[in-house]
């Protein structure tokens, strides 16, 4: 009788710890899983591919700004502000296009037919095979059952105990999500620092090197497009810096990335309802490394010129035309000077 009457006590506490736990968790909401947040609103934004889940579903927008770390920089209120369209911002550090499908599939089944989404097409990205999805699945699922995993786990409970102790001050608007450009600096010998410039290879990657992953990928993206007539996308490349290049350059898959960006291209222009941007192009941008922290990452002037860029149309790709742009940035970045961006040095090692 006493083993029977501790089961149950040990039985009935565990279960009040489930509750509590689920209760606490459910007042704190630290992933923002149980309804929208009001305009003005903060919260204490710490892990996109949980967090977006609940912002995804519950938040009130029109279109969606959508891509890896190199959009986190992005405000949602310049598209906002710059159409008249209520914008939400999705982003995944390193993200894969599959995860973007999720999250993509997910806004439409809860929000209907978007008017724009906005897509950073990563270089990348485009060249590498999806590996997989990071994202927790249940909780871009429509079944609630499973979302219980969320309430009744030890993560969420410390999530929502950081969320309770540390207060407002730690806690920021929705505009300033994920925002992390404050966090570092941006100038010429930050970007050259943070870059480790490679040896040169002997032999470069035949042209055709990434066309399989590319094809792959392209088909994700087209299937977005396809699935969804009424919907126009705007997809852009990032400005990478020309660090990017070097980089391409001394291993030898420059040309491999370019067939690749050629044949994304020749993909999407051609769709009525796609808009592709090359901020690749943007020269002026691109080899001012005082806007980088490091060969690809740009700061919020660059995001924020990107944006008005996009909603102004310009560095448009267009069906005519973007063999021959596409070509233009080829012979601009084969015959950039890039050891001039490292004369610096030179200097410094032939001074007394």
């Amino acid at each position: 009788m006493k083993s029977k009457t501790f089961f149950i006590a040990a039985l009935a506490c565990a279960l009040l710890v489930l509750a509590g736990t689920a209760c606490v968790v459910a007042w704190a909401d630290p992933l923002l899983t149980a309804g929208a947040l009001e305009e003005g609103g903060t919260a204490l934004f710490v892990n996109e591919r949980y967090e977006m889940a609940g912002l995804i579903r519950h938040q009130d927008y029109e279109d969606i700004v959508m891509g890896t770390s190199l959009v986190a920089n992005y405000r949602a209120s310049w598209f906002t502000q710059g159409t008249g369209r209520k914008t939400l911002k999705v982003t995944f550090p390193d993200g894969r296009l599959s995860e973007f499908e999720i999250a993509l599939d997910l806004a439409f089944r809860t929000h209907g037919t978007l008017n724009t989404v906005y897509f950073g097409l990563d270089p990348n990205v485009l060249i590498r095979e999806d590996q997989g999805v990071e994202l927790p699945e249940y909780l871009y699922n429509d079944n609630p059952v499973d979302d219980l995993q969320f309430y009744l786990n030890g993560e969420s409970l410390a999530l929502a105990a950081k969320s309770m102790l540390q207060g407002d001050g730690a806690k920021v608007t929705l505009d300033e999500a994920f925002i992390w450009d404050g966090k570092h600096k941006f100038s010429w010998f930050t970007a050259l620092e943070s870059y480790p410039r490679p040896d040169k290879v002997e032999e470069p990657l035949p042209a055709g090197a990434y066309l399989e992953a590319a094809r792959e990928n392209m088909d994700v993206v087209c299937s977005w497009v396809e699935r969804h007539p009424d919907t126009q996308f705007k997809i852009w490349f990032p400005p990478y810096s020309i660090l990017y290049w070097d980089k391409a350059q001394r291993e030898g898959t420059t040309e491999a990335i370019l067939t690749a960006l050629e044949y994304a291209c020749g993909r999407l222009v051609f769709y009525e309802n796609v808009s592709v941007y090359s901020f690749l192009n943007d020269r002026w941008t691109t080899t001012n490394l005082e806007r980088y922290t490091d060969h690809v990452h740009c700061s919020s002037e660059v995001t924020y010129q990107t944006a008005q860029g996009m909603i102004n149309g310009d560095w448009r790709i267009w069906p005519e035309f973007y063999q021959g742009q596409i070509d233009e940035l080829r012979q601009f970045v084969n015959s950039y000077d890039y050891d001039g961006l490292y004369s610096w040095q030179i200097g410094l090692e032939q001074s007394p």
